[in-house]
């Protein structure tokens, strides 16, 4: 074969070579935000379990909160003040655990990463002892580091420093692993409160609760109820309305709040709210926010209605929720429907099985009150077809509810 030959044939070998193989979604994907979400999930450290962000040193900016660690969301992060360590946060737990494993996630993308954060446990948020260190190690997964077990009311976590000095700390989540040693008591809503320098007032009767939140000139009005943990809110200011998620700490002192505008998604989460009792300077308004957030959105959810973990209403902790939803089917001209929805089981078929037993028994009990139903359809949705797919803990639990629709 002459050398043209050759050359000829060589060309034709490479150009029928297979072609590389195309690099994994991840590696397409720079962005995409790793899928063990199931840390956040199972951490005493989140929202829905009753955490409460107590104080905390700073952040660069309120969205970029601390309470942004126990929200159960990879997405969202605490930025501390720029270059200015140390910066800390104090965490009341939603009960009096033991603690064997603690633990953080700061992605490595941008490289916003923490360098060494340290953990420090107390009984009553004033004398602490040190629980472990923690040096950040190059990845985007969870991070834990296993302790001597040990009773904690609350923890305090410290950045010590950041892993690249001339970048900023992105903190995404806080972990602490263990068990629950004392019953988790509601702790008190009721009464005043200033929050984020506004003044706030609440009334609870049973689960259910009111409120008023003072902003400039016009009021944001709220209306929800507890399911033990976590209150849940709907709130409605002007043509505006809304989500919050809250919880109070186990003193009954502090208070901290997920807030969204119109749906429980993050592209919608607005300023979160920090809250300390204060004395009296807001009046609590009631009953009318329920019907008026139905009026604007043609939805709204009766947060107060609780259920045990079969799905089955509890009609005593109930009743003051049961009777508001029995007057906004009584004055409501439109047809209603009421929709049970569920995110929080194992798979869809028992978020199904759960929603099912639920508005069943909603049904049974406004039968009981002698509501006129003929004008009402009684849908148990489970996690099918949702408004939205939840994507935190938190907001789980708010699109886990019965809630009334206007059927149009």
């Amino acid at each position: 074969m002459n050398r043209r030959a050759l050359f000829a044939f060589l060309l034709i070998a490479a150009c029928s070579r297979p072609a590389p193989k195309p690099a994994a979604a991840e590696e397409q994907q720079p962005g995409k935000l790793p899928t063990d979400i199931i840390n956040e999930q199972s951490s005493l450290l989140d929202l829905t379990r009753g955490a409460t962000i107590v104080s905390r040193s700073g952040e660069a900016m309120l969205i970029t909160s601390a309470i942004n660690t126990i929200d159960g969301e990879i997405g969202s992060f605490w930025t501390p003040p720029p270059r200015d360590y140390p910066q800390s946060i104090v965490i009341a737990l939603g009960a009096r655990s033991r603690i064997d494993r603690v633990g953080f996630r700061t992605l490595t993308e941008g490289a916003y990463e923490a360098n060494h954060v340290t953990f420090d446990r107390s009984i009553d948020g004033t004398a602490w002892q040190p629980l472990g260190t923690m040096t950040s190690r190059p990845i985007s997964e969870a991070q834990w580091l296993d302790v001597a077990p040990s009773e904690a009311a609350y923890l305090r976590i410290n950045i010590v420093d950041a892993k690249h000095p001339i970048r900023d700390v992105r903190l995404r989540s806080l972990f602490a692993h263990g068990t629950e040693i004392a019953p988790r008591s509601d702790p008190p809503l009721e009464g005043c409160w200033s929050i984020n320098g506004d003044a706030a007032t609440f009334a609870v009767h049973g689960t259910r609760a009111t409120g008023v939140l003072v902003q400039g000139t016009q009021p944001l009005l709220l209306a929800g109820g507890t399911n033990g943990r976590m209150w849940r809110f709907n709130w409605i200011r002007g043509n505006d309305y809304g989500f919050a998620a809250l919880t109070v700490s186990p003193d009954g002192k502090h208070l901290c709040a997920i807030d969204w505008h119109e749906e429980a998604i993050p592209l919608f989460r607005t300023i979160p709210w920090f809250g300390e009792r204060s004395a009296c300077t807001a009046s609590v308004q009631r009953d009318e926010v329920p019907l008026a957030v139905l009026r604007r959105a043609g939805h709204v959810s009766m947060f107060a209605l609780q259920f045990d973990d079969a799905g089955e209403l509890k009609i005593g902790p109930s009743r003051d929720e049961l009777q508001s939803l029995a007057a906004i089917i009584r004055v409501t001209p439109e047809a209603l429907r009421l929709v049970a929805h569920e995110f929080r089981q194992t798979d869809a078929r028992r978020n199904k099985e759960v929603a099912e037993r639920e508005i069943a028994s909603v049904r049974n009990a406004l039968s009981h009150l002698g509501s006129n139903l003929d004008r009402v359809d009684f849908v148990a949705a489970g996690s099918d077809a949702p408004r939205q797919t939840p994507a935190s803990d938190a907001a789980r639990a708010i699109y886990s509810s019965v809630e009334v629709e206007v059927r149009r």
